[in-house]
């Protein structure tokens, strides 16, 4: 597979890097070196695998303004379970409102193509649920060197991996490859460098949460 140098030279320079992990949220979110805090849920990974694999006729490429403006990427593509529309699947603003009330959050009818990770998402302790995702990223995809966040650290979003083929690799700058398995769901600090390279023959599925977490959170 042909990968733009860069992406290669970001992943042999840091992959070898290691993160401190903790057994305690707030820990790891207070250590400033600290980028991901892992969490290991219990559900049939293969059911939700067969689930997200049945709507691939739904899948919208994510962020393709990305490609001329941003940072790069290839074979991402993104079905909105919770937001503004199955296919709306960046921030609010970028669609011209000013608050996720404002733009009518809601789950979407997709969800009823999956419902068994509906239920297991909805379930989830979150006091509000903003967008809920499901990314999906292409044998051979990749998605270049980026932060979302260059001014601090964005340790919230909660990324559960549904499976993550041998050779898919989630890399941050000097924190190395961050340890996801099937259903294993991590908290990331995306305000840190990082890239992600998808080098299998399989598809990587994976769910991006986003909300205001319960007080039940903090015992995963």
């Amino acid at each position: 597979m042909n990968y733009p140098e860069e992406l290669l030279a970001f992943y042999n320079q840091n992959k070898d890097f290691s993160n401190p992990t903790y057994t305690n949220f707030q820990e790891s979110h207070d250590d400033p070196e600290c980028t991901y805090y892992p969490i290991k849920f219990d559900f049939d990974t293969a059911l939700l695998l067969t689930e997200c694999q049945s709507v691939d006729d739904l899948y919208f490429n994510h962020r393709g303004q990305d490609k001329k403006k941003g940072y790069g990427h290839e074979g991402w593509q993104s079905l909105t379970l919770h937001g503004i529309d199955k296919h709306k699947t960046e921030h609010y603003t970028k669609y011209g409102f000013t608050s996720a009330t404002d733009a009518g959050y809601h789950w979407t009818d997709a969800c009823e193509r999956v419902p068994n990770l509906y239920k297991f998402l909805s379930n989830l302790p979150f006091t509000e649920f903003d967008r809920v995702r499901i990314m999906r990223l292409a044998p051979g995809g990749y998605i270049m060197p980026h932060s979302d966040n260059k001014f601090q650290r964005a340790f919230s979003p909660l990324n559960i991996a549904i499976n993550n083929p041998d050779g898919c690799h989630f890399v941050f700058k000097n924190k190395g490859i961050v340890p996801f398995e099937p259903g294993t769901g991590l908290v990331l600090d995306v305000g840190t460098e990082h890239i992600v390279i998808n080098n299998s023959n399989e598809v990587r599925y994976h769910v991006i949460v986003h909300g205001n977490y319960d007080k039940g959170f903090y015992s995963l």
